[in-house]
């Protein structure tokens, strides 16, 4: 099985993040290999082994969702919570699209918006907003007058409400508000991991409509699954940012054992803790009668994950060149005891065959499906 994290590895061990009995420099790695309980990467000439901390079974799975999903390019990654450690690191198309910041941020940048507000008090969850519009576009007439639809603000990121996140952010945002925060949760710049990574970048103009369109999610920037990802494991811990890490410690490298993994190291805080459980319930709409609710429905009308609560976002812009339909999804679960985050990005063909928001529900099956025999229940 071939993977598109290769360049990056050789990268990593060429400047000196692979553990330290790693040969130096090695021209590249050369194969990946999944195996019952351990995924090993092959580098250079001398055909050296690397450990990686991915899930065999949970990898292997991934990258059969994103064979099955058609598209052109996408990837998933996913990192266990409260450790950091990634779990699956699959990609498809020409290149590593983990790392790579190809797809607009779309809705998912509504997340930094909802940040920004929560963090300088400038709403709550009850905080009435009516709005106009926004459907498909914001437009100068969006953010004007009243607004003929009103809502309360705790229920607009779960929904993807264009026009709430338009209004409250020109009324209360500046661009350096959205870029500090984007920048703080892995919208803008690198995550903290330990292998080179190219930055995502967050775009917000300083005009008050281009702000606006901006902060509803309109052409924001660029951002790689890995950013977002980064992004709900940042909220799954209360707001600390929980550095990432793929290869092995040298301990486990040594020893073959998938147990002996690098301890939790933090990056500092992204969000004040109160501001992320705030986000955490707000996401949760998103699977009970958000954007996602109906792929976290089975056609009988169970749910998915039984009665598991799970917090996520989605997004979907279409546009590039070639063009594409760019499709999010981000997510963690449990929401109320968080374990596994999930990031996926579909940059399908116009005519599509499935979503992001379907195949990350899919893996989150997979991952708690193997533990939990039978319909998948809420921890208590």
């Amino acid at each position: 099985m071939r993977s598109r994290l290769f360049l990056a590895l050789a990268a990593a061990i060429a400047v000196g993040i692979a553990p330290a009995t790693a040969s130096p420099a090695p021209p590249g790695v050369r194969k990946l290999h999944v195996e019952a309980g351990a995924v090993h990467a092959t580098v250079g000439a001398s055909g050296k082994q690397v450990r990686l901390t991915l899930d065999p079974e949970l990898q292997r799975a991934a990258e059969r969702l994103l064979a099955r999903s058609g598209a052109p390019e996408g990837a998933i990654v996913a990192s266990d919570v409260r450790t950091g450690r990634i779990l699956v690191w699959a990609s498809r198309g020409d290149r590593d699209y983990v790392a790579t910041p190809l797809a607009p941020s779309a809705s998912l940048f509504k997340i930094v918006t909802a940040a920004a507000l929560l963090e300088g008090r400038k709403v709550n969850v009850a905080t009435p907003v009516c709005y106009t519009g926004g459907m498909s576009a914001i437009t100068a007439a969006d953010l004007q007058g009243r607004g003929a639809t009103c809502t309360v603000f705790g229920e607009a990121l779960g929904r993807s409400i264009n026009g709430v996140f338009a209004r409250l952010a020109g009324q209360h945002l500046t661009a350096d508000d959205l870029r500090n925060k984007a920048r703080d949760l892995g919208f803008d710049g690198e995550v903290p991991i330990d292998i080179p990574v190219a930055p995502s970048a967050a775009h917000i103009p300083a005009d008050g409509l281009g702000l606006a369109r901006a902060a509803a999610g309109f052409w924001s920037g660029r951002l790689s699954p890995l950013g977002a990802l980064f992004a709900m494991q940042t909220i799954a811990n209360d707001g600390e940012r929980v550095r990432l890490s793929l290869l092995a410690p040298p301990g486990a490298q040594d020893r073959g054992d998938a147990g002996a993994l690098a301890p939790r190291s933090t990056d500092g805080r992204g969000l004040r803790a109160d501001v992320a459980r705030t986000l955490r319930s707000m996401l949760e709409i998103t699977t009970r009668r958000g954007t996602c609710a109906k792929a976290f429905r089975k056609p009988d009308g169970t749910r998915a994950l039984g009665t598991m609560p799970v917090a996520a976002k989605t997004g979907t812009l279409v546009g590039g060149s070639p063009s594409r339909m760019f499709s999010w999804f981000a997510s963690f679960a449990p929401s109320d005891r968080p374990e596994i985050a999930v990031s996926v990005m579909l940059a399908n063909d116009i005519a599509w065959r499935t979503k992001a928001n379907l195949v990350g529900r899919e893996l989150l099956e997979t991952y708690f499906g193997r533990r939990r025999p039978g319909p998948v229940a809420r921890r208590r």
